[in-house]
């Protein structure tokens, strides 16, 4: 749509403008790309909303999406791509919420995965301290909360080895979202992994089966699902499973596909 009416005569504003409100619907579609597990859509997207914001000039747009792009690349295990794109992407944070965002959700995450830990502690200190300076948290798809900031510190901290630490950590991230949110289940299921690490099977089992019975199969993010996959990892390490580590599996295998998209896009790069 946005294609077909830049096609059109205008004024260079309203050209701009266009093109701005262009960069963040590629945004988000990028964004809900990538919790359906179109990860090649994913990029796509991205990129064109972080072309579009550096054509315009819109910082958050760029860095946002660069970040956006970081955190699809470690969810592909490709954590030298995500720290590299992590870098552009700071280039772009020019408030310290953004910073904070920046640093939290994408350096932090791909610094734990490359087990650089003295870069990541770092990282983590530096991003709660971008954001006890900023001036109001920004909730929403775009923005950025304390919540968050909480979940990707939990997270890195699972990855280095520091069970405890993520569990409480992930604990102030429930706390501080609504139950059944996204962002809930994905703190849920951090706080079940860092059980599970802590040597608690049960208590693990307990809080995923909390998520898969509060939220519906189909509203379950890409990434919930692989936080649960990787939970039913550390849950089958053991050669004798508990029973409700075999349920859990069991109710795992059974979650629906992702529906793909049904419509065609006109563009060169849909489908």
């Amino acid at each position: 749509m946005v294609v077909d009416m830049l096609t059109h005569p205008q004024r260079d504003a309203d050209r701009t403008e266009l093109r701005r409100l262009a960069g963040w619907l590629s945004a988000l579609l990028g964004n809900l790309a990538f919790h359906t597990a179109d990860y090649a859509g994913a990029h796509i997207h991205l990129g064109t909303g972080a072309r579009l914001g550096i054509s315009v000039g819109e910082h958050r747009l760029t860095g946002w999406s660069l970040g956006a792009q970081s955190m699809v690349a470690s969810f592909q295990e490709r954590p030298t791509d995500a720290l590299e794109l992590a870098a552009q992407a700071g280039e772009h944070a020019d408030t310290p919420l953004h910073r904070a965002q920046i640093t939290a959700w994408c350096e932090l995450r791909a610094l734990a995965a490359l087990g650089r830990r003295s870069d990541a502690a770092a990282a983590a200190t530096r991003a709660q301290h971008h954001m006890d300076a900023a001036r109001a948290e920004e909730p929403g798809r775009f923005g950025f909360d304390r919540a968050e900031l909480h979940q990707h510190l939990a997270e890195s901290a699972l990855r280095l080895g520091e069970p405890r630490q993520a569990a409480e950590h992930a604990a102030t991230a429930v706390a501080l979202k609504t139950t059944g949110s996204p962002g809930w289940a994905a703190a849920t299921v951090i706080r079940a992994r860092a059980a599970a690490a802590d040597h608690a099977p049960a208590d693990a089992t307990a809080l995923a089966t909390t998520v898969l019975d509060t939220v519906a199969p189909e509203h379950l993010r890409e990434t919930t699902r692989q936080r649960l996959a990787a939970l039913d990892a550390d849950l089958h390490t053991e050669h004798q499973p508990a029973r409700a580590s075999r349920d859990l599996r069991d109710r795992l295998r059974a979650l629906p596909a992702h529906t793909p998209a049904q419509r065609t896009s006109p563009e060169p790069n849909g489908h």
